[in-house]
């Protein structure tokens, strides 16, 4: 790498700090989320009332099973919560209170809007790193004001903070793509990048 003085050792810190986040982030987006997230934004009209799904149900995503499982509170509300269900085109079988609602396939542009919710928050995050990256340069530009440190140092340290960003940046990148691509499966991924050039 190359010589850090202690702004730029803030920055590493910071940027570090917010690539184990975005890592913990892409974790949680999965393939299945698109239907979990189509499922979550039901609406039901209960005595001229609109409720969530939530309010009627727990739903369950395990993501090694092909089905999410959906208990519903009140089976009252089942035939309502079937036919929305239905709506969206879900296979659905009837265990007592229980609806288990098996995962389809997915279209390429089903998949397309888990990928834009990704880029989403690799945007998100790459912003939160510029903010990251200019914190130590604010200080250290005080401190020249303050005369604590000189100018040269006050150089180096934008100067080792805009490397350091520049290749966290690259990393939340590739970590993007990576999942992107674990999303997609290979033939989608392909048709994908060839879309993007």
């Amino acid at each position: 790498m190359f010589n850090l003085e202690n702004y730029s050792i803030q920055a590493l810190n910071l940027l570090d700090g917010l690539i184990d986040d975005y890592n913990s982030k892409i974790k949680t987006i999965r393939r299945d989320s698109y239907y979990f997230n189509e499922i979550k934004k039901l609406r039901f009209n209960i005595n001229n009332r609109f409720r969530k799904i939530s309010d009627l149900a727990e739903i369950k995503n395990n993501q090694n099973e092909n089905f999410f499982q959906i208990i519903v509170f009140n089976t009252d509300y089942l035939e309502l919560i079937i036919s929305e269900l239905k709506t969206l085109n879900l296979e659905i079988k009837i265990q007592g209170q229980f609806l288990i609602v098996n995962k389809p396939d997915l279209s390429f542009n089903q998949l397309m809007s888990i990928v834009d919710e990704l880029e989403k928050s690799e945007n998100k995050f790459i912003s939160k790193c510029t903010k990251a990256k200019l914190e130590p340069i604010l200080r250290a530009k005080n401190a020249v004001e303050n005369n604590f440190i000189d100018h040269v140092i006050s150089k180096q340290v934008s100067h080792n903070c805009q490397k350091i960003f520049e290749q966290k940046e690259e990393e939340i990148k590739k970590l993007t793509l990576k999942k992107i691509k674990q999303i997609l499966g290979k033939e989608f991924f392909d048709k994908y990048i060839n879309e993007k050039v």
